[in-house]
């Protein structure tokens, strides 16, 4: 079976960027490597451009800066690994868990494909979470916004985080994500067990 690398931590915290620089790493050891990124921000994102009745609604609940409800998020990744995942492919995922009822049907995604899930845990502060939001220029980073997200990371995200750390089918590492991006990018390396 093919890895499965679950990256998560606060927004600002690097997720996207080291996701990249595995990818990168992995390939520099096997360019034969295929790889499926499941981002779910980004479909989010995608998903309030339609025109609909449950994408306006979404739409107007993320720019009022609520979470859309969970079943909309298992929805968009589940019908994503239904549609695109073959099972030969090392799996990157990053924005899902969101809130404690993800993690159960990510588990049970895990057990039916035979996943161990090997979770990144970039820990920052709030502080520094808010500074790189703040800084990447986004017309979502509005100061209200980034402090709501980070709120939003304690009051749901992070009782997720714990639920995965109890799983059996989950490898848990924490990195210390307050680094240069080199070195964040080297801890996880050693964590993974990556040459």
């Amino acid at each position: 079976m093919h890895p499965v690398y679950l990256f998560i931590g606060q927004s600002g915290s690097g997720k996207d960027t080291q996701i990249a620089l595995l990818q990168q790493k992995l390939l520099s050891i096997d360019p034969t490597m295929q790889s499926f990124y499941l981002k779910t921000g980004d479909k989010f994102r995608a998903f309030i451009e339609k025109q609909g009745f449950t994408s306006n609604r979404t739409s107007k609940m993320m720019a009022e800066g609520k979470l859309p409800p969970a079943f909309l998020a298992v929805h968009m990744w589940a019908q994503e690994l239904i549609e695109h995942y073959d099972g030969t492919t090392t799996v990157f995922i990053d924005g899902t868990p969101r809130v404690p009822a993800e993690v159960p049907l990510l588990l049970s995604a895990a057990e039916f494909y035979g996943w161990t899930i090997d979770v990144i845990n970039l820990q920052v502060s709030d502080e520094w979470a808010n500074d790189r939001l703040r800084g990447r220029g986004r017309t979502d980073d509005t100061t209200a916004q980034t402090w709501g997200r980070i709120q939003w990371f304690h009051e749901s995200v992070q009782p997720a985080i714990d639920l995965l750390r109890e799983s059996p089918l989950v490898r848990f590492h924490d990195i210390h994500g307050e680094q240069t991006v080199e070195q964040v990018h080297k801890d996880v390396c050693e964590a993974l067990g990556v040459a």
